[in-house]
């Protein structure tokens, strides 16, 4: 299998994360995001579908970035710039970032129902106290990916490889991702997320179309 085709089939699979992460969030779990409480509530309820969409949203995300990475970064021809060095390292620290955060949650789930028998106070309790660390890494802030996306479309720039609208399109996706950071926007994270599904789409396109004009 080809770079460009392995970037193309990462891309989708990104792409795939974003909308089975979106959908399970708003249409069957929409009390998510609303406060620890509720996110407990719905771990309660949905134990296995929580746990698999934690593992999807991060884990199998986190492998496909570093695979759409390593072929939106290659080079035909001469040694990577600076830039293309460092967005490299920024692809794994995000992957790392994902994966980590992912494995946590999983783990904290089990965690909570392996301690049930505790007592319904010391449980909330504990939750509390997971729930603060699972934000204090940042979850459900888009900045780290923003950063991402503005190292990678910088590339893509650098590179002239891919048309402008993309890129404009990668740094505008990014510019929304960075507001995150203020805590009132934090919501608009997933507008980030549904612009990132079209530009993951798009990129997945434009690696076959490459790949069919290499063979």
């Amino acid at each position: 299998m080809t770079k460009e085709r392995q970037g193309a089939v990462a891309a989708m699979v990104c792409a795939l994360c974003f909308i089975i992460g979106l959908a399970v969030v708003f249409l069957i779990v929409p009390d998510f995001n609303q406060n620890a409480e509720q996110r407990l509530v719905v771990f309660m309820e949905h134990k296995l579908l929580m746990q698999l969409w934690y593992f999807v949203v991060y884990v199998v995300f986190g492998v496909s970035l570093l695979a759409l990475s390593r072929s939106l970064l290659a080079q035909r021809t001469g040694e990577h710039s600076f830039l293309e060095q460092m967005s490299s390292l920024i692809s794994y620290l995000w992957a790392c970032y994902i994966l980590a955060c992912g494995l946590i949650a999983i783990l904290s789930i089990e965690f909570i129902f392996t301690n049930n028998s505790n007592g319904t106070n010391n449980i909330s309790e504990t939750w509390r106290q997971i729930y603060n660390i699972q934000m204090g890494l940042g979850e459900g802030v888009e900045w780290v990916g923003a950063i991402w996306v503005i190292s990678i479309n910088s590339c893509l720039h650098y590179q002239n490889r891919y048309p402008k609208s993309l890129i404009i399109m990668g740094f505008i996706i990014a510019a929304i991702g960075m507001l995150t950071l203020y805590p009132p926007l934090a919501e608009i994270g997933a507008i980030f997320g549904l612009l990132q599904i079209f530009w993951f789409l798009a990129i997945s396109i434009l690696l076959l179309r490459k790949n069919t004009q290499n063979i």
